[in-house]
């Protein structure tokens, strides 16, 4: 197998912000969106919908690194037809997959805003019940949690609920639907992918401990959820996958520019083009479940 250790400028602060992401990178976050949906089966998480329905309204939610606004799109409804007025705001470093505000019910408010970078605006300090994170693995740097649970949990009110949901980014299963049927390509892509973020230090374990991340930040009631995904959805997170990993592409240097490295673009394209036979053929890639961590700030 090729030494990962190439991917030497991947920095996943930065990657996924790209402007160049446009239209096709929104479509994607739509299909996660109806991903984690079907897996889910909840937009807030019941104990937390509880707990803040039976408080004064109307509700305050803010969801970091928004994206397309999709979940916010989707709460605004939920909560709409049960008649729970919200203010319901977005917040992205790159708002380029924006709705239009003209498109968007009141409600709703998106801001582009590198949450990470600090100081945040004094008007939004501790006047949320409830702060939303989903899939931001792909984006934090280290597993050092404390900037990202510093932004939530000076967002949130005293009593406010963080929901966080997440699946391990550095886990790729590649599995067949019959026994002659090979993951080979499938396999082999999801190894470069793991050893690359291994050779930066990068590990998605913390995940599987995220409600303990919370509760030694300060957060009560933790719980973790594991959320298994549906098999009929298998090949959905499959073509998202595939569209990742299409977009890897460019992290690899050109043969022609860097002869002498262990991977280049023009290997990894054939490999990802294998990866695609094999999913024609049925193969399918998913990362198992998805797990929801809640924890609520201190009174």
């Amino acid at each position: 197998m090729p030494d990962p250790s190439h991917i030497e400028h991947y920095d996943p602060s930065t990657y996924w912000t790209s402007p160049a992401r446009n239209f096709r990178s929104s479509a994607r976050l739509h299909l996660q969106h109806l991903l984690y949906q079907n897996t889910l089966g909840y937009l807030l998480e019941p104990t937390v919908e509880k707990a803040i329905t039976t408080t004064q309204q109307p509700l305050k939610i803010a969801d970091l690194a928004c994206g397309n606004g999709i979940w916010l799109i989707d709460l605004h409804t939920h909560l709409a037809k049960n008649n729970i007025p919200a203010q319901l705001d977005g917040f992205d470093i790159n708002p380029i997959n924006f709705p239009a505000s003209a498109y968007l019910p009141p409600s709703i408010s998106l801001h582009q805003l590198d949450v990470l970078a600090g100081p945040l605006p004094a008007h939004l300090l501790g006047t949320y019940d409830v702060v939303h994170i989903r899939a931001f693995v792909s984006i934090l740097p280290t597993s050092d949690l404390t900037p990202i649970l510093s932004v939530a949990s000076s967002l949130l009110k005293p009593g406010g609920y963080l929901q966080w949901e997440e699946n391990r980014g550095d886990l790729f299963l590649a599995e067949a639907p019959a026994p002659h049927i090979s993951t080979e390509a499938c396999d082999r892509v999801a190894q470069v992918l793991k050893g690359g973020l291994a050779a930066k230090g990068i590990s998605h374990a913390w995940i599987d401990e995220l409600d303990t991340h919370l509760a030694r930040f300060g957060f009560q009631d933790t719980r973790l959820v594991a959320h298994d995904k549906r098999k009929q959805d298998y090949k959905g997170w499959t073509e998202d996958y595939l569209m990742v990993w299409e977009d890897v592409a460019a992290l690899f240097p050109l043969k022609a520019d860097a002869p002498e490295a262990p991977l280049s673009r023009e290997a990894w394209v054939a490999m990802f083009v294998a990866a695609v036979k094999e999913t024609e053929e049925g193969v399918v890639v998913h990362q198992r479940r998805v797990l929801t961590a809640v924890g609520r700030k201190v009174a």
